[in-house]
């Protein structure tokens, strides 16, 4: 059963000190031109942005032990770790014992080794999302196997581990990954991805495990783009109204026209979609928990969880 959905964005340097994150933003931006917030945000504003997304991800932790959840069901998109140019999936479905990979960033100078976050899989679980899927329409792939193609030795797509040690502090719950394609074009539409998480609500209602959903990914920013650096908090703030008034459907409003301004770190909304739609099966709306628009680390980062009645689910 489905007692609970949770989102967060994802940029590199959510997971960092406040002293790496000037490198980790030189890294992201390269030589695009800074908003004048940047240098404000820089010089005074990063300590208290460390501790607002600690704080955001303390209470999405705290929602996952309220809820008792026993799996948790991780949407991500690839990063380029795990899929390359000769295959690229739409929706993928990992389905091993165990999934790895590194918080680290050979761009940084670093080595993969430094931090490694191994997590337990729910392989049966699994399984029978992925069957069910295919059978309520959904093309997917799956990998029984975590063979990298582009930094073997990274492992999996950094949005996968990286949350981790602050989402599942204290807890041990097995993930069900799956990969959602939003980096590499075409991508599902929005339409189609809110109605991936339609199914799979109606999937998990056959399950007796607690089950969480989370979508790691989102909100505004062009990492490496050519307009790394922006950040757009009108976007950011529509998107977090339409899923805090169970309007999640209207995410998928935002792919229908073709525009630079829908790619980058806006293509993962089609990650919130999906949670959005599982939950609002279920009658649920979301609770925002903090917005931040921060230059500082080249993204909008947004939290929020969707409650469930857990025992009448």
């Amino acid at each position: 059963m489905l007692v609970l959905g949770l989102a967060a964005s994802f940029a590199p340097a959510m997971f960092r000190p406040a002293d790496e994150w000037p490198a980790i933003h030189d890294w992201l931006t390269g030589d695009a031109p800074q908003p004048q917030e940047l240098k404000e945000q820089l010089s005074d504003q990063v300590p208290d942005q460390v501790r607002r997304i600690r704080a955001g991800f303390d209470t999405l932790n705290e929602q996952l032990r309220a809820a008792r959840a026993e799996v948790l069901v991780m949407l991500a998109s690839d990063d380029g770790r795990v899929f390359t140019g000769v295959q690229v999936p739409q929706f993928c479905t990992y389905l091993g014992e165990e999934i790895w990979g590194s918080t680290r960033y050979a761009e940084l100078g670093e080595t993969a080794e430094d931090d490694i976050v191994r997590l337990p899989c729910a392989p049966q679980v699994a399984s029978f999302v992925q069957r069910e899927l295919v059978d309520h329409g959904i093309d997917m792939s799956y990998s029984q196997v975590l063979r990298p193609l582009g930094q073997p030795e990274f492992g999996t797509s950094a949005p996968f581990v990286a949350p981790a040690p602050l989402l599942l502090a204290g807890l041990d719950i097995p993930v069900i990954p799956i990969y959602v394609n939003c980096r590499v074009a075409p991508s599902p539409s929005g339409h189609r991805c809110y109605a991936f998480g339609t199914a799979l609500a109606d999937i998990l209602d056959e399950r007796t495990e607690r089950i969480a959903v989370f979508a790691s990914g989102g909100l505004s920013h062009d990492h490496h783009g050519p307009r790394a650096g922006w950040v757009d908090p009108p976007l950011d703030e529509w998107l977090l109204d339409q899923v805090a008034r169970g309007r999640g459907a209207n995410l998928g409003r935002l792919f229908d026209v073709e525009s630079d301004s829908v790619r980058g770190g806006v293509a993962e909304a089609r990650l919130w979609a999906i949670v959005a739609a599982a939950c609002e099966a279920q009658g649920s709306k979301a609770k925002v928990v903090d917005y931040v628009p921060s230059y500082a680390a080249a993204t909008g980062i947004g939290f929020a969880y969707w409650p469930l009645d857990a025992e009448s689910v």
